[in-house]
């Protein structure tokens, strides 16, 4: 995102008019990250809130709906609709599965391969942009307190 894109939001500093919250912070940035996401999705034929499916299945080839709404970080009752549509696409395949004939397994074509690189590109294209300035040891400083926050976020209570 350049420098004008983000005008209508001011600055960091503005938008912490509770002080150091930290929720707040993340909410706004996590706001930010999803236009600046979106715009770049634009770019090919995937959508936003498809861009986990084919990427998860890059990185495990194939997996059942349930499996891969885990992978995805998707509520399994979305993983019913996105498979449907990424097979009409010709994205992916889903087959039945030889050990468990209600289940399927959901596997990436050899379109959804050439999609998932080219957009998996252009998203660490984005992740060096919105960290740059960022050295390697903040990089996974930040990835680390994220991640701790993740966990705290998903603790039931």
């Amino acid at each position: 995102m350049d420098g004008d894109e983000g005008e209508e939001f001011g600055s960091f500093k503005e938008l912490r008019p509770f002080g150091e919250i930290v929720a707040f912070a993340i909410s706004i940035l996590g706001t930010l990250e999803l236009l600046s996401f979106r715009v770049l999705m634009t770019l090919l034929p995937l959508e936003q809130r498809t861009f986990g499916v084919p990427r998860a299945l890059a990185d495990v080839g194939s997996a059942k709906q349930h499996h891969l709404s885990q992978l995805a970080q998707l509520p399994v009752s979305t993983m019913v609709a996105i498979p449907d549509e990424l097979e009409a696409a010709d994205l992916v395949s889903c087959d039945p599965d030889p050990g468990d004939r209600r289940a399927h397994q959901v596997s990436l074509t050899a379109q959804g391969r050439d999609l998932i690189e080219r957009a998996t590109a252009l998203a660490w294209r984005h992740e060096q942009e919105i960290t740059a300035g960022l050295s390697a040891n903040d990089r996974k400083t930040l990835l680390d307190a994220l991640s701790l926050v993740f966990r705290n976020l998903k603790r039931p209570g």
